[in-house]
């Protein structure tokens, strides 16, 4: 099986210099952990892999490869590992002009049609707290189920919380701003020591699901995937199989957004057509799901 090897030369810290991995060691721990985990992590760019493995080696003081190798064979650093190695989206409504475009999408949507939100790599609640933001403002709360998965249990149980560590309460509501939102960001919120809460109302429809979603999809179709800018962290050969599962999920004519950085694979356009070429967003043919809006 073909290793993804970037051409990236990081910058690297004192504590990777401490470390000492070279390629030999990240190519055969990529490997490990995918053995071990069943996460293709050897299909991801070396400089990212060893950036994201140094944060787990810091955050759980290891002190070496060995003493990885041990903990992650004994099972006690399994969770750990799927969140910290996790990359946290940062700020709410990233890209404005997304959440603008996806807005006036469900305006369109067909009266009274409800359907399934997928976050198959919900690595922190930002995306999905923004959609239901979203979808609040729309009364479309009811209509709308929200799935969010991902591999570790502590980001699943924050998401069903309502929970984000990383507040950013600023740049949300500047953001909030930007979508021209109808409402006050400051109400849909609470901080609880400080920790951003978002109110219990939204999050009646949500459910998570703990595992990676090539190896644990969900039982029902989805009218629309969130997966944007995901491809990113792995080479061809996962982008493409990653696709074609969750294509496999995805309602006729309902739409996958994978990023504006991104690229849908050959392999899978035919399946497709582009309906933003700028927010790349995807609608499956077929007439399941119908919005009203020429697409």
């Amino acid at each position: 099986m073909a290793r993804f090897i970037s051409k990236t030369v990081p910058t690297l810290s004192s504590f990777e210099r401490g470390l000492g991995l070279g390629l030999k060691d990240v190519r055969e721990l990529s490997a490990f952990m995918s053995d071990v985990l069943g996460i293709p992590y050897d299909h991801m760019p070396v400089s990212f892999f060893k950036r994201r493995l140094t944060n787990v080696f810091a955050k759980n003081n290891i002190r070496n490869v060995e003493h990885f190798k041990e903990l992650l064979t004994s099972g006690d650093i399994k969770e750990n590992i799927y969140h910290d190695f996790s990359v946290s989206i940062t700020e709410m409504f990233r890209d404005p002009g997304f959440w603008r475009y996806l807005r006036s999408l469900l305006q369109n949507l067909s009266p009274g049609k409800t359907f399934t939100v997928w976050f198959p790599d919900a690595s922190s609640g930002e995306e999905v707290f923004s959609f239901l933001i979203l979808i609040a403002e729309l009364n479309m709360l009811d209509r709308i189920k929200v799935i969010c998965q991902h591999p570790s249990s502590r980001i699943t149980e924050d998401i069903r919380k309502g929970i984000l560590r990383n507040k950013n309460a600023e740049v949300n509501a500047n953001n909030y701003i930007r979508i021209e939102g109808n409402g006050n960001f400051k109400d849909y919120y609470s901080l609880q020591d400080n920790i951003f809460v978002l109110n219990t109302y939204l999050l009646q429809n949500v459910e998570t699901v703990t595992g990676h979603f090539l190896n644990t999809a969900i039982n029902e179709p989805a009218g629309l995937i969130m997966f944007r800018n995901k491809m990113i962290y792995y080479d061809k050969e996962v982008s493409e199989k990653g696709i074609k599962t969750l294509t496999g999920k995805l309602s006729p004519g309902g739409l996958i957004a994978i990023g504006g950085k991104e690229k849908m694979p050959e392999s899978t356009m035919s399946s497709f057509k582009c309906i933003n070429e700028k927010e790349r967003v995807f609608k499956k043919h077929g007439f399941d799901i119908s919005w009203n809006n020429g697409n």
